[in-house]
């Protein structure tokens, strides 16, 4: 087990945000061609957002793209780019129907749709518990899956080979569990991750909830990146300086503004998701 250490001399906080008109259920974010795409976990949709003019597109990725029920949804939950000018989007495997992968080629336009349940049931016997992925890394040969743990169950990473994601067979290539600490006394779990700047950070969110299914009170988030085997964090700010609640699922940086975004899932089909700029000091 490692255990991250809160860190006084790491500072994250939000410096601005705005509501997504349209864009539901924020759970990954993934910066290419100097645009933001949104990845909503109820949807077989993705959202284009520019950063500059605040234009919103959406792209379909299968049948109508609308909303779906959470017994149905696709739960995508993690979004890397590459090899190539392809963006990935993951399942969080928690559930049967959330077993997916979405490719589509920036290229081309095209979407491709499968089942990566071979994966899934990999990473489940080497867990011992469904696994319920939040984010992912690509790096090389090597795909990073972070799975969320609920209450005081760990979180964990699980390295794979990247072949699992072309139908080459599933090799495991070994996994580490993690106690990624606390937030107004409720254990954060991991939320996405994404690689820049040398090192590779992440997003924990302390959400009330026993399990990988229900939804909880979220009350508290914090920013975090790894130095060899140890975890290092802070815990996410309000531009007011109080500790944010915010349920932050998806992490880019954007190269051109040097900035670091967020997007949110409000658990509110009312509310839309929202994106937020944040600031760190001490991470780089």
């Amino acid at each position: 087990m490692i255990e991250a250490s809160l860190d006084p001399h790491l500072r994250a906080r939000i410096v601005s945000s705005r509501p997504l008109p349209g864009v539901r259920a924020g759970s990954a974010l993934v910066w290419h061609d100097e645009r933001l795409l949104v990845i909503q976990d109820d949807a077989f949709s993705v959202v284009w957002v520019d950063p500059a003019s605040e234009a919103i597109s959406r792209v379909t990725l299968e049948g109508s793209g609308e909303e779906l029920p959470k017994s149905k949804k696709p739960d995508f939950e993690a979004a890397f780019v590459g090899p190539g000018r392809v963006v990935t989007l993951l399942g969080s495997g928690s559930a049967d129907t959330r077993r997916h992968k979405a490719s589509l080629d920036l290229d081309h336009g095209r979407v491709h749709v499968a089942d990566l349940g071979p994966l899934f049931d990999a990473v489940e016997a080497r867990l011992g518990a469904r696994p319920n992925i939040e984010g992912a890394v690509l790096s090389g040969e090597v795909l990073r899956l972070f799975h969320r743990g609920a209450g005081r169950v760990a979180s964990a990473i699980v390295d794979v080979a990247r072949g699992a994601l072309e139908g080459r067979g599933v090799e495991l290539l070994g996994h580490r569990m993690y106690d990624l600490g606390f937030a107004g006394g409720v254990p954060l779990h991991f939320t996405d991750a994404a690689a820049f700047g040398g090192r590779t950070l992440y997003l924990a969110v302390a959400e009330g909830t026993p399990n990988a299914i229900d939804d909880g009170p979220v009350v508290g988030a914090a920013v975090g990146f790894f130095a060899g085997d140890r975890a290092k964090y802070a815990i996410l700010e309000e531009p007011s300086g109080e500790g944010s609640c915010r349920k932050v699922e998806g992490l880019a940086f954007d190269p051109e503004r040097k900035a670091i975004w967020a997007v949110t899932d409000p658990d509110d089909p009312e509310r839309p998701a929202e994106l937020c700029r944040i600031a760190l000091d001490g991470f780089f």
